[in-house]
């Protein structure tokens, strides 16, 4: 009896620390993951901002790389039942040209309308973009060496990008929208990117 009595007492200690152990060990495991998810999404800004840097010398290819580079991560994201969303705007002043060449990625999970407008009352509208989906090629005038803001609406949203174009060099200005969401975490970011190419 004696022997027995130990045994369930013993087990009933067991019992009782694991049950108090175990929401513990879940809320942490919970927290490393959120903290590793944190960790994916600071390289993966990195890595899109690498993208651009090293598309610099062949800058009309910027956005193809930059779209290559979003599947890609889709790709590596479902692997691990991560949900990845992502918009880009990039645009290049050309000196010589005076114009502004825009193009629009879209990867928000859903269809869009979209609607570009230059501060200097140049617009340009398009509807049905799908998941996936380009919209390249946008050309607007302008006066190199001025400064704009271009506005993209897009359902209830408008963001806004400044382009300061200069009359000796073509500028690059892009725009990312990215989102990672897990299990117990979504992790944001948006991002302006300008830089003059030769």
């Amino acid at each position: 009896m004696l022997l027995i009595g130990a045994i369930i007492i013993v087990s009933s200690i067991v019992i009782i620390d694991f049950s108090i152990s175990r929401p513990s060990i879940m809320s942490e495991k919970r927290a490393m993951e959120a903290r590793f998810e944190g960790d994916i999404f600071k390289n993966l800004l990195n890595e899109l901002n690498n993208t651009m840097v090293f598309s610099y010398d062949k800058p009309f290819s910027i956005t193809t790389n930059v779209f290559d580079f979003a599947n890609f991560t889709e790709a590596k994201m479902n692997e691990h039942s991560i949900g990845f969303k992502f918009l880009y705007v990039g645009s290049i002043a050309n000196k010589t040209t005076s114009v502004l060449n825009v193009s629009l990625i879209n990867m928000l999970g859903a269809t869009i309308d979209a609607n570009f407008t230059l501060s200097d009352g140049q617009s340009n509208a398009t509807t049905g973009i799908v998941n996936h989906g380009r919209w390249s090629t946008v050309n607007f005038t302008i006066t190199p060496g001025a400064q704009y803001t271009l506005n993209l609406t897009y359902d209830s949203t408008t963001e806004s990008i400044i382009i300061k174009t200069k009359g000796d060099k073509d500028v690059y200005a892009g725009l990312y929208y990215v989102s990672l969401e897990g299990a117990d975490s979504t992790h944001t970011g948006k991002y302006q990117k300008t830089f003059n190419l030769e």
